[in-house]
């Protein structure tokens, strides 16, 4: 939590430092533990509820912990017009997993989500935070490939 408390005296006390917070600890711990709620508050000046409304309102926050890699796919009209629903596939079948539940060795989990607002690189998916595409089913293989190679 020292890491935490450090980058978080980094940050301006402004709107919109909420959210860059939140990005923070989830990028340090790949959720939002409750301590760091607090923490985030404390350092922020404002209180533990506004913080908690916050990582609740937004889908890209969780509140346990979650896989090193999140893998989300768009699924909207101009991804899905695309090709997002053979990424899906993909996807599901390079990890041998549903969408919504971890891998077994606890590296991936896949979601299918609203507009990223990469239509641009449709069919567009999200690597963490890294943005990705156009994807092809060819690049999906190449992508699961790459980043079990890193492993945790």
């Amino acid at each position: 939590m020292a890491t935490l408390r450090a980058r978080l005296q980094e940050i301006k006390r402004e709107p919109g430092s909420t959210l860059e917070a939140l990005y923070a600890t989830q990028e340090l711990f790949s959720y939002v533990p409750p301590e760091a709620i607090t923490m985030i508050a404390e350092e922020l000046g404002m209180p533990e509820s506004a913080v908690y409304g916050v990582v609740t309102f937004y889908t890209m926050f969780y509140l346990e912990p979650q896989p090193r890699y999140l893998l989300r796919v768009c699924r909207d009209l101009s991804c899905h017009l695309a090709g997002a629903p053979e990424i899906v596939r993909a996807v599901r079948q390079e990890l041998g997993t549903p969408r919504g539940e971890a891998t077994a060795d606890g590296l991936f989990k896949l979601e299918v989500v609203s507009c990223l607002g990469l239509c641009d690189k449709q069919p567009a998916m999200l690597v963490n935070l890294e943005q990705r595409g156009p994807m092809t089913p060819e690049r999906i293989r190449a992508l699961v490939h790459e980043l079990r190679a890193r492993g945790a």
